[in-house]
């Protein structure tokens, strides 16, 4: 390719480059002079007003037509079609540098043309403009040429330095998607340590939930010990007692056989008072005669020796003796309804427990008192009656009556579990706590004393959300039904 080729085709890339859309075809060449030389005027118009990107639009369509007349109709005034073409393509190079950034260059000014021929319409009754002569155009092409040769050798060393670049480009595409590749491996490598980590918290929560139930033990564990340690501490009492009633049983022992040599002494003393007695008898029927005075004094004095025990002081002794009936607590609050008749074959007690399960509470509790009548000291009744009351959320009144009874039964764990359940009612919580860790340890299997506790430990202070997490999980173990409640605190 020559320079001339080369040159050419540069002017056809820039001017391309800039150009609109191809002009619709005409086959008139006064009319596509016509569109060519409005064109030119609304680019030089645009030019003017600062709007490049209109005007290089302008130029290059303006081009295309004086480009289509110059081959299809090379004989209709090429000089004047020549001449518009320049300068359509000076103004092109102008306005794409300055669009690039670049200032304005001055270019050759170009000879006027002659008069443009009638043929050619004007819009706007615009001027003809003269002909440059070809000595001064050809100067201008010539250094026009040789501007965009130098133009195009530095286009041959940026496209040297583009084709080095787009080099190192390509061998760092090739390191990036190696390095896409080695970090895809390291996601998967990623992903497989999170779920790894992921595991690794599971193990350790289940660790963390051994070692609560450990701890759990431990501490049931020392609960025990230290239950163990009572009982040996209340077994060497007993032992101690057993041992003091040995030593008690020795000496009455001992004192029984004194008593029996004191008695057989007593015996051989009282033979020789009746031989002593016989004697004064002997002497005293003698005195009789003597003095008649005597006889009532002697008479009494044998009345006084011989005289048995007064039924009232063995009565007393009779009553010492005898233990004493627990006192019977009187119910604290009046039934609103009639009892219920007991059916037979069943007992008051069971048959008030089965209109408790029923809810038949108010019928309970009147069916409890008229039992009491006949036995009002019988403890289960008076339990019953209780929970009776504490149905019906007379938990002071359920209190008052479960008081004397737990102390006369110390180890009765349903009374203690009753007794903590009216205290918890009637608001004395750190007494309820108290009464029902009592009765759980008595027995363990005891599910609505489990509940208990385990709402005053999670709502009541001092608050212990393990213990109370320990007592709900043994009261649902035993069929109670779970709390929404304390599932969402102890959650």
């Amino acid at each position: 390719m020559n320079k001339a080729t080369r040159i050419l085709a540069l002017l056809a890339v820039l001017a391309g480059g800039f150009a609109a859309s191809a002009p619709a075809a005409l086959t008139d060449p006064a009319q596509i002079q016509t569109e060519a030389y409005v064109n030119l005027v609304q680019a030089d118009q645009s030019l003017d007003a600062g709007r490049l990107d209109e005007a290089l639009t302008q130029y290059n369509a303006a081009r295309d037509y004086y480009l289509q007349l110059a081959q299809d109709f090379p004989g209709w005034e090429p000089k004047i079609i020549q001449y518009r073409k320049t300068y359509c393509d000076n103004q092109i190079l102008d306005v794409g540098r300055r669009l690039a950034g670049g200032g304005v260059e001055e270019l050759p000014e170009l000879e006027a043309l002659p008069p443009v021929a009638a043929a050619e319409p004007e819009p706007e009754a615009a001027d003809a403009e003269p002909l440059p002569s070809s000595s001064v155009e050809l100067d201008y092409l010539k250094s026009r040429v040789t501007r965009l040769e130098n133009e195009l050798a530095a286009l041959d060393t940026d496209n040297l330095r583009l084709r080095e670049e787009l080099k190192s480009a390509t061998q760092a595409k090739a390191d990036l998607d190696a390095m896409r590749a080695e970090l895809g491996k390291k996601d998967e490598r990623i992903q497989a340590l999170e779920k790894e980590l992921g595991a690794k918290q599971q193990l350790d929560q289940a660790l963390n939930d051994m070692e609560a139930s450990i701890n759990d033990l431990r501490a049931e564990n020392a609960r025990l010990k230290a239950e163990m340690k009572n009982l040996d501490a209340e077994l060497d009492d007993a032992e101690v007692r057993a041992d003091q009633a040995e030593l008690k049983a020795k000496q009455a022992e001992d004192q029984l056989k004194n008593a029996e040599k004191t008695a057989q002494k007593a015996e051989k003393e009282a033979q020789k008072a009746r031989d002593q007695q016989a004697e004064a008898e002997a002497r005293l029927a003698d005195a009789k005669k003597k003095t008649e005075t005597e006889r009532p004094k002697v008479e009494a004095d044998k009345a006084k020796t011989g005289a048995p025990a007064k039924p009232a002081e063995k009565k007393v002794e009779a009553a010492k003796s005898e233990p004493a009936a627990a006192p019977a607590t009187a119910s604290p609050v009046a039934a609103t309804v009639p009892p219920r008749a007991v059916p037979k074959g069943m007992s008051a007690a069971d048959f008030v427990r089965q209109l408790l399960q029923e809810g038949e509470n108010d019928a309970a509790l009147a069916t409890v008192q008229e039992a009491r009548k006949a036995r009002p000291t019988d403890m289960n009744l008076v339990l019953i009656e209780s929970i009776a009351l504490i149905r019906l959320q007379q938990y002071r009144e359920a209190a008052a009556m479960l008081v004397d009874l737990a102390k006369n039964n110390p180890r009765n764990a349903e009374i203690h579990a009753t007794l903590g359940a009216a205290m918890m009612g009637a608001g004395f919580y750190e007494e309820a706590r108290e009464t029902l860790l009592m009765a759980v340890k008595f027995d363990k299997n005891l599910p609505e004393c489990h509940f208990n506790l385990a709402q005053l430990y999670a709502l009541v202070d001092p608050k212990d959300l393990k213990q109370a997490r320990k007592h709900y999980k043994q009261a649902l173990d035993l069929g109670v039904a779970p709390d929404a409640q304390l599932d969402k605190i102890l959650k």
